[in-house]
Formats: C-alpha cells, sequence, structure tokens
C-alpha cells in the first residue's frame, strides 16, 4: 500500500481468511439486523451469538463490501484486491465480473482499468448489503473482545408460498426459485425457522436454504439431501384477517438500569405475549413497570408506542407497529439485543409457558348487557334472559357466567345446550348473544364473559353486567328494576360449587372458520349435583335464535359508525361495538368519565370535555336527559378534547 494510507485504514480494509488462527471454525447464519449505508459497516443478528457473547456481531467495512461484491459474482481473489485499493464502484464491479472468465489476474486489470475511467466526484456507488440480508459469517474478536464478522457471504433469498403449516410434524414451502438452488419446488421447514411466528397455508414468505449454499473455507458437501431445509423465514404478505394471532410467547424482558443509580439490578421479567396484526399484547407485568421502560427496549425494534394498563387482576401493555411486517420480523428472531445505560442487554422469545393456558393472559371483554326482552322488544318467555356480548376477530370461543346479583358468590358457567362433553361450557366464535331460561323469577342476575383465543390462552373475565331481573312473561305486569354495579370479582370461569344454566345461542358471521374446539384446554370442573331453586339443569337441544338488535332503550345512531369498519360482519341492526374498542379487535382500557361545562347562563349549551386518548381517531360522544334514555350522538375527529352541543 504506497498511497499514503496509515495503519488504521489499512486494518480497516484488511479482509480476513477463513485459515487465519483468530477466525472461528464455526460458521454461523445471521442476518443483516443493521446497515450504514453511507459508511459502509452494520450489526448481524444471530441467536448462537448472541447467546454466546450476549451482544450483535459488529460487522466491518471490508467484510460487508467484500460479501457485496462476491454476491454480485466477484472472484474472491480479485475481490480482496479491489477492497485493498478502493477499486469497488460500479462500473469497476461490472468490469471485473466480466473479466472473471479469463481469471483472476483479468478481473483485477478490467477493475483497475474501469475505476481509472472514473473521474474525480463522479465515482458510481459499491455493491452494498441491504438490512434483511441473510448471511454466513466467522467471528474473529476484536482487542476489547468484541465479536467482529469476518468472511461474510450472502445467501440467495428466495419467495415461495406456504403449503402446510408446521405442528406435529414439518410444514413445506412451495417456491419455483428454489428449484435453481436446490433442484425441488418443495423445501421443508420446522418451526425454529420462524422463530414465533405462527405461519399458515397461503402466507408468502422468503426464506433460504443453507444447506445448498456453498461456505468459505469448508470442505465441500455432496449434494443436498432428498428433502432441503428452509431457514430464516420471513414473512411477506398474509390473507388473514386483521386481528388475528400471529404468535403467542413469553419475552424474557432484562430490566433496564433504573433511575436510582445505587438500587440493585432487577430479574428479567417473563411476560406472556400475544401477537395481534400491527400490536403486541403484553400481561402480567410488574407494578413498577412503565411504558417509558418498555419502549427502551421496544422502539429498538420498530415499535411507535406502548400503553400501559393496570386491570383488576392483571395488569396489560399494548405495543404498537407501524405494520404487520414489523410485528413478523420481531417475531422471526428469537434473541434481540439492545443498548442500556449499563451495556448491552439481550431478550429473548420463548416458548409459551404451557402453565399459563389456566392463567388469564388477554384484556377482559366489556361488560355484557343482560335483557329481559328479545329482539323486537317483546317480553322473553318467564323465567329467561338474554345475555349480549361485543365479539371479538381473535376469539375461538366464549364462556358465559351467571350468579344472583349482590351476593359475590361463585358464578355458575352457562351450558350450551347443542354442545355436550369437555367444550359443552364454551360458545362458538359464531356466537355473540345467549337466551337463558329456567331462572327464578324475583331473582337479579348478572353475568360476565371471557374468550379464547386459537393459541388456548384465556382473558380475564370481564365486569360484570349491570343486574337484572328474568323476564315475567308476556302476560305479567313490567318489573322496573335498579340496576346497580357490584363489586369486582377475581373468580375464574367455571368455579367449583357453582350451578349451569342451560342456554340457546345466537350467531354472528366470522370471519375465518374457527379452530375445533377440541383444540383447546378443558374448562374447569363444574359441580353438577349443586343447585339454586329455582333454575334447570336441563340438557335439551338449543333451538335457533334470533340474531341480537339494540336493547328497547337504545336508539341506533344515524349514520355508518366509524368504529365498526375493523369487526366481523354483524346484522345491520346489530348493537355497535364500544367506542373504546380499537378496529383490530383489541380491547383497550375505557376512557376517564368526560366533564360537562355550562356554555352560558340559560343552560341552552353544554361543553363536552374529556382527556385526549393516545392513538385515537376520532371521538363519539353520546348526551341524553337524565330523565330519558333516548341518546344523541357526536363524532368528533381526534386530537379535539372538548366540544360545545346546544
Amino acid at each position: 500500500m504506497d498511497r499514503g494510507i496509515d495503519v488504521n485504514l489499512k486494518s480497516a480494509l484488511t479482509v480476513a481468511n477463513p485459515e487465519d488462527d483468530d477466525v472461528s471454525r464455526e460458521v454461523y447464519l445471521g442476518v443483516v439486523k443493521s446497515y450504514n449505508d453511507r459508511r459502509g459497516f452494520g450489526f448481524l443478528a444471530c441467536t448462537e451469538t448472541a447467546d454466546r457473547f450476549g451482544r450483535d456481531v459488529y460487522m466491518p467495512k471490508a467484510e460487508a463490501t467484500m460479501a457485496a461484491l462476491l454476491a454480485a459474482g466477484v472472484d474472491r481473489e480479485a475481490g480482496i484486491s479491489m477492497v485493498m485499493n478502493g477499486f469497488c464502484g460500479a462500473a469497476a464491479t461490472a468490469a471485473a465480473v466480466a473479466a472473471a472468465p479469463r481469471g483472476p489476474e483479468a478481473a483485477k486489470a478490467a477493475a483497475a482499468a474501469a475505476a481509472q475511467l472514473e473521474k474525480e466526484g463522479e465515482k458510481s456507488t459499491a455493491p452494498r448489503l441491504a438490512e434483511e440480508d441473510v448471511v454466513f459469517f466467522r467471528v474473529r474478536l476484536s482487542v476489547e473482545g468484541y465479536p467482529q464478522a469476518v468472511c461474510v457471504q450472502r445467501l440467495r433469498k428466495l419467495t415461495g408460498s406456504v403449503l402446510l403449516a408446521p405442528s406435529h410434524t414439518k410444514g413445506s414451502i412451495v417456491s419455483d426459485e428454489a428449484v435453481a438452488v436446490c433442484g425441488r419446488k418443495e423445501v421443508v421447514f420446522d418451526t425454529e425457522a420462524c422463530g414465533q411466528l405462527r405461519l399458515i397455508p397461503g402466507d408468502v414468505v422468503t426464506f433460504c436454504i443453507p444447506e445448498a449454499e456453498e461456505k468459505l473455507g469448508a470442505v465441500a458437501k455432496p449434494a443436498p439431501l432428498p428433502a432441503p431445509a428452509a431457514k430464516m423465514i420471513s414473512l411477506c404478505s398474509t390473507s388473514r384477517a386483521s386481528g388475528t394471532v400471529l404468535g403467542c410467547f413469553t419475552l424474557d424482558l432484562p430490566r433496564t438500569l433504573p433511575d436510582n443509580v445505587n438500587a440493585p439490578l432487577r430479574a428479567n421479567l417473563k411476560l406472556p405475549c400475544h401477537a395481534f396484526g400491527d400490536k403486541l399484547v403484553l400481561a402480567r407485568l410488574t407494578d413498577d413497570l412503565d411504558d417509558a421502560e418498555l419502549m427502551r427496549f421496544f422502539s429498538k425494534q420498530g415499535a411507535t408506542g406502548a400503553i400501559v394498563a393496570h386491570a383488576r387482576a392483571c395488569s396489560f401493555a399494548s405495543v404498537s407497529f407501524a405494520s404487520i411486517a414489523d410485528v413478523a420480523r420481531f417475531l422471526g428472531r428469537i434473541a434481540h439485543a439492545f443498548a442500556d445505560d449499563r451495556g448491552t442487554l439481550v431478550a429473548r422469545l420463548l416458548p409459551l409457558d404451557p402453565k399459563l393456558d389456566a392463567i388469564a393472559t388477554l384484556p377482559a371483554l366489556p361488560a355484557p348487557q343482560l335483557s329481559a326482552k328479545d329482539s323486537n322488544g317483546d317480553d322473553l318467555e318467564s323465567g329467561a334472559l338474554l345475555v349480549l356480548w361485543s365479539p371479538l376477530v381473535l376469539a375461538v370461543a366464549y364462556s358465559v357466567e351467571l350468579r344472583p346479583a349482590g351476593t359475590d358468590g361463585p358464578w355458575a358457567s352457562v351450558d350450551v345446550g347443542s354442545k355436550m362433553g369437555s367444550s359443552s361450557h364454551r360458545f362458538d366464535s359464531s356466537t355473540s348473544s345467549c337466551k337463558v331460561t329456567s331462572l327464578q323469577l324475583t331473582t337479579r342476575y348478572e353475568a360476565r364473559v371471557s374468550y379464547f383465543t386459537d393459541c388456548g390462552t384465556t382473558s380475564e373475565a370481564s365486569e360484570a353486567s349491570e343486574p337484572c331481573t328474568p323476564s315475567q312473561g308476556s302476560d305479567a305486569k313490567p318489573k322496573t328494576v335498579t340496576a346497580t354495579s357490584p363489586p369486582p370479582t377475581h373468580a375464574r370461569p367455571g368455579a367449583p360449587g357453582a350451578p349451569e344454566y342451560v342456554a340457546t345461542h345466537n350467531t354472528h358471521p366470522a370471519h375465518y372458520p374457527p379452530p375445533s374446539l377440541s383444540t383447546l384446554p378443558p374448562p374447569a370442573p363444574v359441580n353438577p349435583t349443586s343447585t339454586w331453586s329455582g333454575w334447570s339443569t336441563s340438557t335439551t337441544e338449543a333451538a335457533a335464535y334470533p340474531p341480537p338488535l339494540p336493547l328497547p332503550q337504545t336508539v341506533p345512531p344515524p349514520g355508518p359508525d366509524p368504529f365498526a369498519a375493523g369487526y366481523p360482519p354483524a346484522p345491520a341492526a346489530a348493537a355497535p361495538p364500544p367506542p373504546w374498542r380499537s378496529p383490530a379487535g383489541l380491547v383497550v382500557p375505557p376512557p376517564a368519565a368526560p366533564e360537562l361545562q355550562t356554555c352560558d347562563d340559560q343552560g341552552f349549551a353544554l361543553n363536552v370535555v374529556w382527556p385526549s386518548v393516545l392513538q385515537a381517531v376520532s371521538y363519539v360522544v353520546e348526551i341524553r336527559a337524565s330523565d330519558c334514555s333516548s341518546f344523541e350522538r357526536f363524532v368528533r375527529p381526534a386530537p379535539e378534547a372538548e366540544s360545545c352541543f346546544e
């Protein structure tokens, strides 16, 4: 090097050889996590190296440039010369590739000649690696002991469609591009190849086939196996419904450094997580975990915001991403390194703990509604109540429970009359209401609802409904009942010792066929011999019930509901979902109660003031007189937090 390059720069431009003593014998498979296109260096993410070194692997500029030249078709010997001399522009690269059949020396000369023709200030851009490129690499430790990537090779990334999702057997991907790489159109894969991402048939994915690639410095292997395996699978697009489950896992999250520097280090958190579309829902948060600490990790993974909500028995957090692709990218990697004030930490996505199946790890639904009238406003048969709840697109089953109001006693599961056996206490995903019969005429009842997902987890039970007295029959005089809210309870569905109810149920159209309920864990045992005087525990076959309509005292609002776009299709006259449900079907905490302020001395105008809600796109305000059951509805776009009504 006689061109005035100092020693440090010469070291930075050195390309390692696989035979060097300080280069690892192991060849790792990773992905380009970040890449500085201006400076030419980057960082590689790899589960194996994260477990071994506790951090991402630094990729020097020389190694990144060399990998890009090799991927462009430049011979390795010629590529080393081009990197050392700085002849890496597009013109030099094209000349070296064209001269490659004549040997390395011809390629070097062609690259040098092309570089000389480029005028100062008009040099073309050198080949570059890109983020999400899949690479082979070896490791060499720096003077400080940090891992550096050497002998980097970019692998061919293929595109295909999932034919079979992995479960007890391997999954498979169909790709025309795979024929040129391994000679087969169909390749297999296991769950490890896609991290915690749950794939379904029809998903379009990218992947690589490492066993079909030749490794630098490695002894050539025989032809690929008859069933080549896909690795490093990433989701490109999916046709699944918005809000469906993308992944269920346990997040092993290191605690970041507290504000008090003298405070002791805290143990890692084990948080059950569910991925739905462009969101993650985390459960079992500690009291001292806030959104700021969560974003120290998730902001480095592409998240745009986090909201922490403390519920009755469990705290939850919702983490938002810009798109489903960002969530899929996060799920596809098991280890995620991130920097903190005390150094580099590594969070891991572990399999969901099976012990959590019986523990609520999802937020509750809104409280259901109870009515003694049918959809036409007529009284139900004597001793009957109608239970209505808001459906969720991610739910595959619901559990409904009743008890006498104000007793704080055990909840009784409502038995589905048309389903007996292990799933007899669960309503299908197409159900949004049920009719319970043979109740005591003089007893007020309250109800609550839980839901289950296709990964077997369950939600918290909802708040109890407003108490309601069963129908007295069409010939009976209507009875007025003053509704009061009972205290919240932490009991789980199907508490032992509680009696059973039998219900007929209503259905609503679903986005997709629900999975078989036999795949869900059996409900908690219910004592079939316990009875309360006044209701029946018969299990007669249920008859179809008309789709639910709004309760008689509710006046449907004029015009379309801006919050109904993301919900499953419902009957035209169905009650709109609560305005604080997200379009993806996720449940978020309800907003605080609004404040009413007078606008004039005569009282002809009112100000309705409410706190703004993060991520809200519009607000629905309903106003009624204190002695009237009819509402007037107004819609105001965010970020308005105050409106005047006359």
